[in-house]
């Protein structure tokens, strides 16, 4: 028995339900950034990243030739965020005092300080909402157990004569993201 040779596009096409039905483009302005920690820093975030996965790969070695497998680690990147520091440091210092309260404690107490400031002890849950070209919410991304890991300087100049904004970056670490979508296909 001889099986037919189909053309490249009944093997690329066969199943039309699962193509796209809606050709617009993402638009990389539409988000919304809300952790409970750090109410100052939402309200003044500019960008954010959704972050890359990796998948570690095993190589299995033949005679002939070596070839990849799947392998059972996924890795998740950093995710980031900028935003505008207010004039009396309030987002930025939110962020700074996270990290202390994490890193290098001056006592015991700001440790046990910041795990009482949380409902989450000393990490929280982050949302990032993904809106579609006309502005609705299109998915609900979940940070777990998010904690900052770094956070950038604040530069200062008094040779400048424009009067710019200050704009600063924080990293964060997290368990895991889930992506959920929360309207349908149009």
């Amino acid at each position: 028995m001889t099986s037919a040779i189909l053309p490249l596009s009944y093997h690329i096409n066969n199943d039309m339900s699962t193509l796209t039905k809606n050709i617009n483009y993402f638009i990389p302005t539409g988000f919304n950034f809300i952790i409970d920690r750090i109410p100052n820093v939402n309200f003044f975030c500019q960008s954010v990243n959704l972050p890359g996965v990796n998948l570690g790969t095993v190589t299995i070695n033949t005679p002939f030739k070596d070839y990849p497998l799947a392998g059972d680690k996924v890795e998740f990147n950093e995710f980031r965020i900028s935003f505008v520091v207010d004039e009396e440091l309030k987002n930025w210092i939110e962020i700074y005092n996270w990290i202390i309260g994490l890193g290098f404690p001056s006592d015991f107490g700001q440790y046990s300080d910041l795990k009482k400031s949380h409902p989450n002890g000393i990490y929280s849950d982050a949302n990032l909402f993904i809106l579609s070209s006309h502005k609705n919410v299109q998915h609900k991304v979940v940070f777990q157990n998010i904690f900052p890991v770094s956070l950038s300087d604040i530069d200062m100049n008094s040779i400048s004569s424009d009067t710019t904004t200050t704009i600063a970056d924080v990293s964060f670490a997290y368990t895991i993201y889930n992506i959920e979508r929360l309207i349908s296909d149009i």
